[in-house]
This record gives C-alpha cells, structure tokens and sequence, in this order.
C-alpha cells in the first residue's frame, strides 16, 4: 500500500474513532436527563366541625345522583320512575337511619354531588319514627351547580308558604330548583327548611363540586331550632298548624352523620359530627403529587472502580434520600448521588429511595455488571473501554496492512 492510500485509511479509521468516542458518553448522560414532572391534579375532599376533620372519599355509582337519591312524589305521570307517594329518598335507604341526618357526597357520571338526606324511609311508614324538621343555611354553593333534588320540590304546585318545606334560593342559585319561596337572608345562597312526617324523609343533592377550590357552608337548625316546625307559632304560614295536630311532625333528630366510602369504594362507614348546632363546611384539598425518581448509572463498572449514580425525575420536595446496594444501606450518603466501589464480580442492584415532607415514598433501582479489570484506569469514563480496544484492533491492521505491502 503506497503512503497516500495508507494515509487515507488511517484518516478515515480515526475520524470513525472520533466520531464513536463522542457518541458513546453522550448516549450515557442523555439516559440521566430529567424527565418532564407530570402535574397531579388529583382532589380530596374533607368536612370540617370545629376542630373535627373528616377525610371524605365520595360514594361512587354509574348512575346520575337524581337516580342515586331516588325522590319519589305523585304529582307527575305514573309512568315516570319517580313516581310514588313516599315524598322521600328511596335510593339512599342503605345509608339512612332513624332520627339521623346524614350528608355524603356522591360521584356520578355528572360529576360530584352533596346529598344530604333526614331521617329513614319506611315503606309501611307507621314502622318509622316520629319526623321532624331542619333548617340550613347554606354559603359558598359553587356558581356553575345546580339542584339535582331539593325534597320535596314537587313542581312548586303551591306557591305559598303553606306547604311543609320552604326553601329560599339566592338568584344565582337556582339553577335546577322548580321554584322559589323568596330571597334568603343576606350573604346566604340558600335557606332549605324541611319538615316530614312519621316513616318518611327529606333531604337534597347539590351538583357541581368537582372544582378544586369548593367550599361549603352549613348553619344548621335541627328540631326546635329549625326556621320553622308544624305546631309552633313560629311557621310562617296564614293559618299556623294546631300543636295538637302534628306529634307526627315533632321527632327529633339525634345525630349528624358524615358517610365516606371505603375499601375502595366497595363499603362505608359513618363519622358522627360533635355537634347539631356548630358549622360544617365542606372542601376540596389539593393532593400533593405521589413522589417520583429514577436513577441512572452505568451498565458496567470493573471491580475496584468507583462509579457514580444519579437521580432524575425526582419530586421537587425531597428530604432524604437513602441509598442501598445490594440491599445494604449505604451509610455514608443522604444525597441526590452516590459514588461507589465495587469490590468482587457480579451483578449489583443499586436502589434510592426519596422522602418528601408530608412522608411519602418513592424507590427506584437499576443494575450494574461488576467484572474484573483489564488494565483500564480507575474512574475511566463510561464508553471508552471499547473505543480503546477498537483503536488497539485499528493500530493492528495497519501494521498488517503495511508489512504486507513491503
């Protein structure tokens, strides 16, 4: 081979040396490069007595919450699935229970419901207790829902207050209500009074709480407190109801009751509130994001060598990180990377796990194979081992090449 084709090879065996020497750490740093931290926008809910908090897990159905509650009156057409003489909740009887208000939200296919529902139904309503009756104030209802139920509504037939409920709806808050009995107190979206009889309930669901900023406001009235109440001059009727008239009317409720879904949404359970006469408020809380990390390293190291892994794609608000290899923690390092030796052959698991202020977890590992040393230098960069064994097998051929030429 003359020395210009020699010379020709030899630039063209270089150039590709060049060329794989530059790809090869870069292939290895780009595997440690930040992902892109996916927002959660995942929401809780929880009710607020006082000093009482209640985590809240929404009861979950495939049906719309007007199904779910299931309100039964007669004044429609029998072939309405509404209809019924029970002017009550049929479809929440698994959660109601005598002389007890209860309130739970329910999650459908058109979003998130407040239900609350007074007291239990009974088919043969002389199995039941006496009703009572119960006001609300309500404050903070969001602008966009809407009344799924308010029991009894029933079409607003009566336009007076001589009927047993009488509810006050504020002007932006009467999307979905047949009617209206008047404006509320100031600074109040809605004023609900309820009163029913013996064997039967009242209640409502509100739709819309599937915003991440809700917060609802009860000021509740239970039994003689209430707005108003069969046989008390206090009902604001023309011809008020004879107290001899109405002991069905004049139970008691005993209890407040939260309902929060559990195991999944497979089962329930109830909370009592502290109080009958103290606020309850209702609220979204933004989750914080589950912690994420992954850890990159290099796929092979050789036994004495001191190798380096780093974290990536790890939640912003870490506190600790601990690391371990081979399942044995590595004492001597609380940070976001560790540098390592390894002392014999084999394959080593290096695991990280990162801690977040509020005590939420994240573990990641990955491998590296350990094997003897060839002579390369301690600490050598990944990537080049094989580079420096091609330019050795290169230098090899040329010298063929060129002894066979002379």
């Amino acid at each position: 081979m003359n020395s210009t084709r020699y010379t020709a090879v030899l630039s063209g065996f270089v150039a590709l040396l060049m060329i794989t020497s530059l790809f090869a750490p870069v292939a290895y740093a780009q595997s440690q490069q930040d992902d892109t931290q996916s927002e959660d926008d995942s929401i809780s809910y929880r009710i607020v007595q006082g000093d009482q908090e209640v985590s809240v897990e929404p009861i979950e159905g495939d049906v719309p919450v007007e199904e779910f509650y299931d309100y039964r009156y007669p004044y429609q057409s029998r072939d309405n699935l509404s209809w019924g003489r029970a002017f009550s909740s049929q479809g929440t009887t698994q959660y109601q229970q005598e002389d007890t208000s209860i309130l739970m939200l329910y999650e459908g296919p058109n979003g998130v419901s407040l239900v609350a529902v007074h007291d239990k139904y009974y088919e043969n309503a002389e199995n039941g207790t006496p009703g009572s009756s119960v006001s609300w104030e309500i404050t903070g209802l969001p602008d966009d829902g809407e009344w799924a139920v308010i029991d009894d509504d029933y079409d607003w037939r009566n336009e007076t207050t001589e009927k047993d409920d009488i509810h006050q709806l504020a002007e932006d808050h009467q999307a979905g209500a047949a009617g209206n009995d008047g404006e509320p107190p100031e600074d109040v979206d809605a004023r609900l009074s309820w009163v029913w009889t013996t064997g039967r309930n009242d209640g409502m669901a509100y739709r819309g709480l599937g915003q991440d900023d809700v917060s609802i406001t009860i000021d509740p009235a239970f039994n003689e407190e209430s707005y108003h109440r069969y046989g008390d001059t206090r009902r604001p009727d023309e011809d008020p109801d004879d107290p001899t008239e109405g002991p069905e009317y004049n139970g008691t409720i005993d209890d407040w009751q939260v309902i929060t879904a559990t195991d999944d949404g497979d089962d329930f359970r109830r909370v009592w509130f502290d109080s009958l006469e103290q606020d309850v408020t209702i609220e979204t809380v933004d989750e914080p994001p589950e912690p994420t990390v992954s850890v990159a390293g290099p796929e092979t190291a050789t036994v004495g060598e001191e190798v380096t892994f780093n974290t990536s794609n790890t939640t912003d608000n870490v506190e600790s990180y601990e690391w371990t290899v081979n399942g044995t923690t590595v004492e001597s390092t609380n940070e976001s990377t560790l540098t390592h030796p390894f002392n014999e052959t084999g394959t080593a698991e290096v695991e990280v796990t990162v801690s977040t202020a509020d005590d939420q977890t994240a573990t990641n590992s990955t491998t590296v194979e350990v094997v003897e040393s060839e002579g390369t230098s301690t600490g050598q960069t990944p990537g080049f081992g094989p580079i420096l064994a091609l330019v050795a097998l290169v230098a090899a051929m040329l010298f063929a090449v060129r002894r066979s030429n002379t």
